[in-house]
């Protein structure tokens, strides 16, 4: 067992890892001993490098949260006795361009950071903003009351509640040696 799943006590970003994976597994050469592997991941991370620098590039990646040419907003994740939250910076976003939905256990946030360009004249000598499609896929705890999900979003801040289940099973049990 890895590391990180010793320290987390529930692996939120199941299926988006699984989903990356796949996208990663789909787009490389399957054996790690083919000749052409080393080259083929070398030239993917040129090609990361090189299009880093540009703006609208479906192959920039801000703070190295992106993949499948998808921004991946940043997500805090908390949690009390009655509740987890989660808040999802979208700054520039509209409210109206978020989407949330639920689905077999899975919350998908998807939306789109659309560029508006007011002045057609000005010529830009420098763009960090990232603009574009976004996707933050959670997989929910079992403990999780799917059907007490609140979302508010207020200054380019989404935030989720989604209360706990108190008769949910408890995560962990004693068990008696004989």
């Amino acid at each position: 067992m890895e590391l990180k799943q010793l320290l987390t006590p529930w692996n939120w970003f199941k299926k988006e890892e699984e989903q990356s994976l796949s996208v990663q597994h789909k787009n490389s050469i399957n054996t790690v001993d083919h000749p052409l592997g080393q080259l083929h991941r070398d030239l993917d991370k040129l090609f990361d490098n090189f299009f880093q620098g540009f703006p609208l590039s479906p192959f920039r990646k801000e703070n190295g949260s992106s993949w499948g040419g998808l921004i991946l907003p940043q997500v805090d994740i908390g949690e009390d006795k009655k509740q987890y939250t989660i808040t999802v910076e979208v700054p520039g976003v509209a409210e109206k361009d978020i989407d949330l939905t639920l689905a077999d256990g899975t919350l998908m946030i998807r939306g789109e950071k659309r560029y508006e360009q007011e002045d057609r004249d000005k010529q830009y000598h420098r763009i960090e903003r990232s603009y574009g499609s976004f996707q933050r896929m959670l997989s929910l705890p079992t403990d999780a009351d799917e059907n007490t999900i609140d979302a508010k979003f207020k200054h380019g801040v989404l935030t989720i509640t989604i209360a706990k289940d108190p008769n949910s099973k408890p995560p962990v049990r004693k068990i008696m040696i004989t």
